[in-house]
């Protein structure tokens, strides 16, 4: 079987500029949104190199351009400048535009199925990984400022944060939420199959990278097909993953 480590080629890397990517940024190098890292891990699954653009909540002026407020945003040098935001319309792009690249899912089926695990993930396993991770995410803000803002919008939404999060108690409930991945992945080695990782990985692997950057929880057993699945990911694309700012006692 052939490795994503083997898959990724730098040389092609050299050939192209490299693609800004406006990513959600806690503390120094703490890049934590899964959605940025969706982003990013399709990026390098495309073999561009990518160029980093640290933005944190609030800070909308930045990405004015793109007419919203949200990350992640990208901006392709090789094709005049266009910019492009969210993660779903992100890889959309890149498959479309790079389509002598190793693919993103295999084909217009495959695309279907990418968005089914992206939609099946947020109807259930998010909802169980905020509430453990949810006030770390406050802690990571780096002003005061940002904190009561982020607890203020979140509280709209989950109600008060400390009745809503679980922390290390919540991991069963994670775990147990994962068992439709867990069974897929016990037959094969990646959503993508035997190939390699697929879109569908790179969504469900950013969710854990979320995880890792800003909590110690340990989410997963080792002897968990998704541990080893988890591992593998985070090695991909030259270790993008384990070489990010984190918490490695969370592994």
């Amino acid at each position: 079987m052939t490795t994503p480590k083997a898959r990724y080629d730098i040389r092609r890397c050299t050939m192209t500029k490299p693609i800004s990517i406006y990513e959600l940024e806690g503390g120094p190098h703490q890049f934590f949104s899964p959605f940025c890292w969706a982003a990013r891990f399709a990026i390098a699954h495309k073999e561009i190199p990518i160029d980093t653009i640290r933005w944190k909540f609030q800070e909308g002026d930045k990405i004015a351009f793109s007419k919203q407020g949200l990350v992640p945003v990208i901006v392709d040098p090789n094709q005049d400048g266009k910019w492009v935001n969210d993660s779903w319309a992100i890889a959309k792009y890149l498959e479309e535009t790079y389509p002598d690249r190793p693919s993103l899912f295999g084909g217009p089926q495959g695309e279907v199925a990418a968005l089914l695990v992206q939609k099946w993930f947020n109807s259930g396993p998010i909802v169980a990984l905020m509430k453990i991770v949810i006030l770390d995410i406050m802690k990571a803000q780096t002003t005061p400022e940002l904190q009561l803002w982020f607890r203020e919008t979140r509280e709209a939404k989950f109600g008060k944060l400390e009745e809503f999060s679980t922390g290390a108690a919540g991991v069963p409930d994670f775990q147990k939420a994962l068992e439709p991945l867990r069974q897929t992945l016990s037959e094969y080695p990646y959503l993508g199959g035997k190939a390699g990782p697929s879109y569908a990985d790179h969504y469900i692997a950013s969710m854990f990278m979320l995880a890792y950057a800003l909590s110690p929880v340990k989410l997963l057993e080792k002897d968990d097909v998704i541990y080893a699945w988890r591992e593998r990911m985070m090695s991909a694309y030259g270790g993008m993953g384990k070489n990010a700012v984190g918490h490695p006692e969370s592994l």
